[in-house]
């Protein structure tokens, strides 16, 4: 029997116009839900006045969503922010993925020199001219072992330079490393009633660096160079007695001192130091001995004639030296003939006040 295969059509044939018929009521649908949601979220946009913020969720939410669109999608579809800023979301989602920040911080890279070592290689190289190789050195013989790199390293993370741009010996330094043997000496000045009326009245004073000690003080009023020698002279015989071997003499630029004073100290074996031009700071402890004598007893008196002048710095030279505490030298006494000695709040006391220059001045000591 002859089959009517002809007269039946494929099965294909009759499923494709069903698919399709379905697949367009299907896609109306969807075209007409999405046009309602592109026109409600126009509407709900409208009634928000202030800027939208999400949450990381949120943002994280819409990434996933519209990065399957592409970027030309998005322009027609995304309402509430801007395609860029779904795109700058996705970057930032991006780097957050790769950040090994919380890596780092639980498994840091080499440690960081200790700040104890760290101190010691950054005093060498400022107390020293030392290059990095002399600086590795010094540490192995305190048994710190660090490399020429790492020395380097310290060094330019506290901004100091290489050996051969470092500065060398400084002058606070060199003064220090030679106050046993260093005279500094300056004048000032002070306003006395004489029968001219008020007159300036020049003090020359020299004083023993290490000690502190006003080896000389004397006051007239014109410092010639031949009067500057004879003081010098004094100076020196005061040195011999006091038993300070001088081989400094630290002075400013002044018109006072000649070519002949220079020329007396040599002979003396003291060699001159001149400060810089327009530096007190050079001559520190000079500045600071005229502040205390002009406060503590100068600036306190009205002295007539130039006598009077002499005989108040004499008073206040054996003050100075022998009662006075200074604290360039661990508030001793730069005569050294107190000693200062530890006693208890509780132990009772006498203490004996000695003034000087008619009460101006006062010096306490315990007595027995």
């Amino acid at each position: 029997m002859k089959t009517d295969d002809t007269l039946t059509p494929p099965e294909s044939w009759i499923n494709v116009p069903v698919i399709a018929l379905v697949a367009r009521i299907l896609c109306r649908e969807l075209v007409l839900q999405n046009e309602y949601l592109r026109t409600e979220n126009r509407i709900l946009k409208s009634k928000v006045s202030k800027r939208l913020s999400f949450t990381d969720y949120e943002r994280r939410t819409l990434v996933d969503a519209a990065t399957a669109l592409g970027k030309k999608l998005m322009n027609d579809i995304v309402s509430i922010v801007r395609p860029e800023t779904i795109l700058a979301w996705q970057r930032k989602l991006e780097r957050q993925k790769w950040d090994y920040s919380d890596h780092r911080k639980k498994h840091p890279g080499r440690p960081r020199i200790a700040a104890d070592i760290e101190g010691i290689v950054c005093r060498m190289a400022r107390e020293n001219i030392w290059g990095y190789a002399r600086i590795q050195r010094e540490l192995e013989k305190l048994d710190i072992t660090i490399s020429k790199t790492t020395v380097a390293n310290i060094l330019r993370r506290n901004g100091l330079p290489p050996s051969p741009e470092r500065k060398g010996l400084t002058w606070r330094e060199f003064l220090s490393r030679h106050a046993k043997l260093f005279l500094y000496a300056d004048f000032f000045t002070k306003e006395v009633w004489t029968h001219r009326g008020l007159t300036t009245v020049f003090v020359f004073f020299v004083i023993h660096l290490k000690s502190r000690k006003l080896i000389f003080a004397r006051a007239t009023i014109s410092p010639n160079s031949r009067w500057l020698i004879q003081q010098l002279r004094h100076v020196l015989w005061q040195c011999d007695d006091d038993g300070i071997d001088a081989k400094y003499f630290l002075r400013d630029n002044g018109s006072c001192y000649s070519s002949d004073c220079d020329l007396f100290l040599k002979s003396a074996n003291i060699k001159v130091v001149h400060t810089p031009l327009q530096a007190p700071n050079a001559n520190s402890h000079a500045e600071r001995f005229v502040l205390s004598i002009k406060r503590e007893c100068l600036n306190q008196l009205l002295i007539v004639g130039i006598s009077q002048l002499q005989r108040v710095i004499d008073d206040y030279k054996i003050y100075f030296n022998n009662h006075r505490p200074h604290q360039g030298i661990g508030n001793t006494i730069p005569s050294g003939n107190l000693v200062f000695g530890t006693h208890r709040a509780s132990v009772p006391r006498r203490i004996e006040c000695q003034t000087f220059i008619g009460g101006l001045l006062k010096s306490y000591r315990r007595v027995a």
